[in-house]
């Protein structure tokens, strides 16, 4: 109220202050109070420093009214609106605050006494007619408040993690004739935009160290839910990366590197969600370990083919930087001719290409250039053989095998003894007498053998037939051997 008094308190939640001196009171953008002491102003001789941080403004005019803003040491700012009204004091009116469920309020001991109090206990704060905190014994009380609860020395009464049910009269009775009341409301607001900030601040830092992004919103009801998402370079989106307020990488690693940003939701009025802005994270690490790979391994390959030389490293963040060089015959000095190739890779395909080759890679680790330089490899690209030629060259191989093919048949063939045909039954009718068995195989054998010299004849007693002499031989006496 007019000509009367107020204390402004010092909360500093939001990062990244606009103002550019620290520890100040502003007001309306410019400083009125910096390191405990007043600025001039139009505000001369009104202005003190409660506890802490907090700004007193004493016999105050409607022209106070307006936004006022605190900057603490470490660049965090807290903004406060003060509203002075010539509402003359009644018994009816009371001093309000607003506070939002699940954050903090302080409410001021004032001293304008109204009507007398019923209250029993002095040096107490009362929520409508119950005591809840006791300066003299703070410890004694065991109200739903208590473990919510703080007093500073100046009587003030800090309520944290508010309620709905917490809304009402609040009473700082320190005896019968100073004391003060005022009406606390506790409503829902939507979640703010948060703001990130990053532990150590710097925008870049070494692979293995440790750093916190946290991300925060300045105002809105608690619970609020806060998740982190990291930009997929492949796809174009954030994806998921965490949960919770704050983000630890410890150690951070290259593949950290990225933008990030978080997402602060409650519940109000269904579901509110906001989104932060873009933050980069840079872990840079130097290279270790350069190798170079050939594909083929063999490093032999025909012209028009490609011989593929491939640059790496075990480690390092990018970006990362390919030199190639190749070498005369006997030369430990690069080609100055040879154009160095910025990729990775390196193919080769022609002939002339054959030499001796290595690469080298370096990057900048935190302004400090790491160079490596990789062993030598020599390549060999041969000049593709004549395809006629080739075809020769089969032609003549396939000769040789059908030559040689044809000597191992006719050798088997001269060294296979001639056939002995076997017994055949006369044309004529055979007596049913029984034939003695041969002996053995042996003699069949030579029997058949003896015939082959024999002439055609009949013997009626034995009735055996040999159709084998130059006479009597037919197409159709053609038999196996059956022996």
């Amino acid at each position: 109220m007019k000509t009367r008094q107020v204390t402004l308190y010092c909360e500093s939640l939001l990062p990244n202050s606009p103002h550019g001196t620290h520890q100040c009171w502003y007001y309306k953008g410019s400083r009125i109070f910096c390191g405990g002491s007043p600025v001039p102003s139009r505000f001369d001789g009104r202005l003190s420093q409660g506890e802490s941080c907090n700004l007193v403004i004493s016999n105050l005019v409607e022209e106070d009214s307006g936004p006022y803003t605190y900057v603490s040491s470490s660049g965090y700012f807290g903004d406060v609106n003060l509203n002075v009204t010539n509402v003359p004091m009644v018994t009816s009116f009371l001093p309000y605050i607003e506070g939002v469920r699940g954050r903090s309020v302080i409410l001021p001991c004032l001293n304008y006494p109204s009507e007398q109090p019923l209250l029993q206990r002095q040096n107490c704060w009362y929520h409508e007619t119950t005591d809840i905190y006791c300066f003299s014994s703070p410890q004694s009380n065991t109200s739903r408040f208590t473990s919510r609860l703080i007093a500073s020395n100046d009587n003030n009464l800090k309520i944290s993690e508010l309620q709905m049910s917490d809304a009402g009269r609040f009473t700082c009775f320190l005896g019968q004739s100073n004391y003060g009341k005022l009406k606390l409301t506790v409503k829902d607001v939507p979640v703010s935009k948060p703001v990130i900030t990053k532990t150590p601040s710097d925008s870049s830092i070494r692979a293995g160290t440790s750093i916190s992004l946290s991300c925060k919103s300045s105002s809105g009801s608690w619970p609020i839910s806060y998740n982190w998402y990291k930009l997929n370079s492949q796809s174009g989106r954030y994806e998921h990366f965490a949960s919770g307020g704050t983000l630890t990488l410890n150690p951070a690693e290259v593949k950290n590197t990225g933008l990030y940003n978080c997402k602060a939701s409650n519940q109000v009025n269904g579901v509110t969600v906001q989104e932060s802005a873009d933050s980069e994270l840079s872990v840079q690490s130097p290279i270790t370990n350069i190798s170079l790979l050939a594909i083929p391994k063999q490093l032999f390959v025909f012209e028009g083919q490609t011989l593929t030389l491939r640059c790496q490293v075990d480690s390092g963040s990018p970006p990362i930087n390919w030199t190639w060089h190749r070498y005369t015959e006997d030369s430990k000095q690069p080609d100055s001719e040879f154009r160095h190739q910025q990729q990775q890779e390196l193919k080769l395909t022609h002939t002339e290409q054959s030499s001796v080759y290595s690469c080298s890679a370096s990057n900048n680790c935190l302004g400090q250039v790491t160079t490596l330089q990789s062993e030598k490899v020599k390549v060999f690209i041969v000049p593709r053989p004549v395809a006629h030629a080739i075809s020769y060259w089969s032609l003549a191989l396939s000769l040789c095998a059908l030559i040689v093919l044809a000597v191992v048949l006719i050798l088997r063939r001269k060294t296979t003894p001639p056939p002995s045909p076997p017994k055949k039954t006369a044309l004529q009718p055979i007596s049913t007498k029984a034939h003695p068995p041969p002996n053995t195989k042996q003699n069949v054998r030579g029997n058949a053998k003896t015939n082959v010299y024999q002439d055609s004849h009949q013997d009626n007693e034995k009735d055996f037939y040999c159709p084998l002499s130059s006479d009597t031989c037919t197409g159709e006496d053609v038999y196996d051997e059956l022996v």
